[in-house]
C-alpha cells in the first residue's frame, strides 16, 4: 500500500498554484479513426508510410493518448500496448518486454528515442528510470512487436520501441506543468520554444520529479530470507532532474538539420542482497543510494536529391555514469548512421544504409563477489542494410525484401534477413505476413562476468558451496526465426480491427554449464564454477488484438488483448515466460466541451520468473487495475486534471528483478496536475 498522508496537502498545494503554473492541453478527441489509420510511421521500413499499410504488428501511442492517460513516464505510457508486458518493479525500476523474456535486464527489445539507441552495453538492455523526456513533447511512440533486426540491427529480437519527439516548430511558446500526489510526491516541467529565424526554431525544457517508495511485503520474499531482511532499510524512493533542448534548421528547401541534447541526474534508494558466508541464510542484505548521470548530443542532416531520392546522416554521442555499491559503470558511445532512400524503375522503393558504433566502458567493481575481466573494453559494431519494397500490383500488393549485415567484436559477422508481404485487398481489408531472423548478440555479462551468485549452506556431508557464474569467450548469439500473419479490418469510419498471429522459434538461448568443483578451500567451503552456454531452445506462439470503436464524436472505446503460449520447458537461464493473457479497455470521453474523462481497466495474467536465487521458478499472481483521469480545460490555456492509478484492487506484486533486489508491491495512488500554455 502506498503512503497516502501527503496527498491532501499536495493536492491543496497544486490547486493553489494552478492560477500561475499550468499547461496547454486540448480536451477534444483530436484524432479521428481515419486520421489515426493514416498516421505516418517510420519504424517498420525506415521511411514514412501510413499505419494502415505497414506490414508489421505495429501500435502507435499518440500524444493525445499520452495526455489522456496522465502518464508521467515512458513505461507508464506503454502499459496498454497489446503484446507488451510492462510491469513495475519498485518506485523507479520497470520491466518491459514484447512476447516474453521480460525482466529488469531484458535484452531482446530495442528502444530508441529520435534515432538514438537507449541501452546499456553491460547487458544490452534499458535502464528505464534514466530514459526520459518531457511527456508533452512526445509526438508519438511507435511499438513494433516481432523482429525488426533487418533494418534496426541486433537486439531488435522481440520488438522495437521508437520514441519520436515533436519538431521544435510545433512547440513554440511556453508550457509549464506542476503536479503532486501520494506516490508522485511532486513533479514539475517547463518548456519554451522560439523562432531563431524564419528558417530555424528551437526549444529548451527542464523537468524534475520525486517519487515515494513502494512498500515491501515480507510474504513476497522467499521464506528462508524473510527474517534476514527485516532489519534492512526498504526505502526505494527516486529523485530525477533532466534538461535538454532541440534546434531544427531548414537550411534550404531540400535540406534540414536537427540538433538535440539531454542532460540528467538521478538519485534513488534500493535494498539488495548478495551471497555471504554468514549463516543461517548465507545472504547479506544492505541498502544503498544509487547515483546516475548522463548526457547525449545528436545531430541529423537530411537532404533531398530529387523528388524520389533523399539521404540522411545522423551522429550521436552518449555518456552514462552509474554508481552502485557493487559496481561503478561509465560508458561512452559514438554512433554514425547513413541512410539513402530512392525509387528505382518506379516499382522498387529502396532504402539502404551504413552504420558504425564505438562503445568504450570503464567498470570498477566494488565487491570481491563480482568481477569483470578486463575492467575496460572498447567494442566496434559495423553494419549495413538494404530494403527493397517491390510494387507487384499498384495500390494493392507489395513485397519487401530486407537484410542487415553486422560485424561485432563478440561473434563476428551476423546476417539478419526479413521478407514481408502486404496485400491491400480493398479499402476495408488488408493482410500482411512476415518471416524474419534476428539475433541477440552477447554483452559484457555473458563475455566477461565472474560473480559469486549463490552460496549453498552446509549439509551433513558437505561444507558450504560457493557457486560462481562466469562469462565465456565462446558464448554465441541467441537466435530467433519468427513467422507472423496480420489482418486489418476497417469496415467504417467508426470501427477498426487489427490482429496478429505469430510463432517464434528460439535457438541458442542462454544456459549455464553443469559446473566444475574446486576443492582447494576444503574443508572451509567448496567452489562450484558454471559457465554461460547456449544450450537451450524453445518456442512461443500467440495472437494480439487491437480494436477501436468511435461510438460518437465525443466517445471512443479501445480494446487491446494478447494471448501467448510459452513452450520452453524447465529453462532457468533467463526469464522466458510471458503472461498467457493480457487485456485492457480504454474509454476516452469528452463529457463536455471542457471536461475529458479517461477510464482504463487492465488485466495481466499470472507468470513465472526466476527466483532471486536463480535456481527455481517463482509465480507472480495475476492482477487487475483501474486508472481514472479527469481533465478540465478552465480556459484554452489552462488545464486542471486529477488521476487515480491502480484503483479498486488490492496492492500486488507486478514483477521482481532477476536477482539481489527486494520485491515491492504496487498499490492505488493519486495525483493532481495543473498545466498552462503561454
Amino acid at each position: 500500500m502506498l503512503k497516502s498522508n501527503v496527498f491532501p496537502y499536495s493536492a491543496l498545494a497544486v490547486l493553489c498554484a494552478s492560477s500561475t503554473v499550468m499547461a496547454q492541453e486540448s480536451n477534444s478527441l483530436d484524432l479521428s479513426l481515419q486520421e489515426l489509420m493514416n498516421v505516418e510511421v517510420t519504424s517498420v521500413s525506415k521511411q514514412k508510410q501510413p499505419l494502415s499499410n505497414s506490414p508489421a504488428a505495429i501500435y502507435v501511442i499518440t500524444n493525445d493518448a499520452i495526455r489522456h492517460s496522465g502518464a508521467t513516464s515512458i513505461p507508464q505510457a506503454l502499459r496498454d500496448v497489446p503484446g507488451l508486458h510492462v510491469a513495475q518493479i519498485d518506485a523507479q525500476k520497470w520491466a518491459v518486454s514484447s512476447r516474453g523474456f521480460n525482466g529488469r535486464y531484458n535484452n531482446k527489445l530495442l528502444v530508441m528515442m529520435d534515432g538514438r539507441t537507449l541501452y546499456s552495453p553491460a547487458f544490452s538492455g534499458v535502464y528505464w528510470e534514466v530514459q526520459d523526456t518531457l511527456m508533452a513533447d512526445i509526438e508519438r511512440i511507435e511499438v513494433i512487436r516481432g523482429p525488426s533486426a533487418a533494418l534496426w540491427g541486433a537486439n531488435a529480437v522481440n520488438g522495437v520501441i521508437n520514441i519520436i519527439t515533436k519538431h521544435s516548430a510545433d512547440t513554440l511558446g511556453g508550457y509549464a506543468e506542476l503536479g503532486a500526489g501520494d506516490f508522485e510526491q511532486g513533479f514539475v516541467g517547463a518548456r519554451y520554444g522560439t523562432k531563431l529565424a524564419d528558417n530555424a526554431s528551437s526549444r529548451l525544457y527542464i523537468k524534475g520529479n520525486s517519487r515515494d517508495s513502494l512498500e515491501h511485503n515480507p510474504q513476497d520474499l522467499d521464506s528462508s530470507l524473510a527474517d534476514a531482511a527485516t532489519s534492512v532499510d526498504k526505502n526505494n524512493d527516486w529523485h530525477h532532474l533532466q534538461l535538454g533542448g532541440r534546434v531544427d534548421i531548414q537550411l534550404e528547401n531540400d535540406t534540414s538539420l536537427t540538433l538535440s541534447s539531454d542532460l540528467y541526474t538521478s538519485k534513488m534508494h534500493q535494498a539488495s542482497n548478495i551471497a555471504s558466508m554468514d549463516s543461517p541464510v548465507y545472504r547479506e542484505f544492505y541498502s544503498e543510494e544509487v547515483e546516475t548521470q548522463g548526457v547525449n548530443l545528436l545531430s541529423r542532416y537530411t537532404k533531398a536529391l530529387s523528388a524520389t531520392s533523399e539521404y540522411s546522416l545522423q551522429m550521436y554521442y552518449d555518456f552514462a555514469d552509474r554508481n552502485e555499491q557493487l559496481y561503478h559503470l561509465r560508458t561512452n558511445t559514438v554512433d554514425i548512421d547513413f541512410q539513402h532512400q530512392f525509387i528505382a524503375a518506379q516499382d522498387h522503393n529502396i532504402v539502404w544504409g551504413l552504420g558504425y558504433r564505438y562503445i568504450s566502458d570503464d567498470l570498477d567493481m566494488m565487491s570481491i563477489l563480482t568481477s569483470f575481466e578486463p575492467d575496460s573494453t572498447q567494442t566496434n559494431l559495423w553494419s549495413a542494410f538494404v530494403s527493397d519494397e517491390i510494387t507487384i500490383l499498384d495500390d494493392a500488393l507489395w513485397l519487401t525484401l530486407a537484410s542487415r549485415f553486422e560485424h561485432n567484436d563478440y561473434t563476428g559477422f551476423e546476417i539478419q534477413p526479413n521478407i514481408r508481404l502486404m496485400w491491400q485487398v480493398d479499402t476495408k481489408n488488408s493482410v500482411w505476413t512476415s518471416i524474419a531472423r534476428a539475433v541477440r548478440t552477447p554483452s559484457r555479462v555473458e563475455n566477461n562476468l565472474s560473480v559469486n551468485a549463490l552460496n549453498i549452506p552446509p549439509s551433513d556431508v558437505s561444507p558450504p558451496v560457493k557457486v560462481f557464474v562466469e562469462g565465456s569467450d565462446d558464448y554465441q548469439s541467441e537466435e530467433i526465426v519468427s513467422y507472423e500473419i496480420g489482418y486489418r479490418f476497417v469496415p467504417a469510419n467508426k470501427w477498426s480491427f487489427d490482429t496478429t498471429f505469430f510463432y517464434n522459434a528460439y535457438d541458442k538461448l542462454r544456459s549455464t554449464s553443469d559446473g566444475t568443483t574446486d576443492f582447494s578451500a576444503f574443508p572451509n567451503y567448496l567452489s562450484q564454477y558454471t559457465v554461460f552456454e547456449n544450450q537451450y531452445d524453445g518456442y512461443n506462439y500467440g495472437a494480439e488484438l487491437s480494436s477501436m470503436w468511435a461510438v460518437t464524436d465525443s466517445l471512443q472505446l479501445k480494446l487491446n488483448y494478447s494471448y501467448i503460449q510459452n513452450e520452453f520447458g524447465d529453462i532457468l537461464g533467463q526469464n522466458t515466460q510471458a503472461p498467457q493473457n493480457m487485456a485492457s479497455t480504454i474509454i476516452d470521453w469528452s463529457m463536455t466541451e471542457n471536461i475529458d474523462v479517461n477510464i482504463v481497466w487492465r488485466f495481466v495474467d499470472s507468470t513465472e520468473l526466476l527466483s532471486s536465487n536463480g535456481t527455481s521458478f517463482k509465480t507472480i499472481d495475476g492482477y487487475k487495475g483501474v486508472d481514472l483521469g479527469v481533465a478540465w480545460a478552465v480556459t484554452p490555456e489552462l488545464m486542471l486534471s486529477a488521476y487515480g492509478k491502480n484503483l479498486f484492487y488490492s496492492s500486488h506484486l507486478e514483477y521482481e528483478a532477476e536477482s539481489i533486489l527486494l520485491p515491492y508491491q504496487v498499490g492505488p495512488s493519486y495525483f493532481v496536475k495543473a498545466s498552462l500554455s503561454f
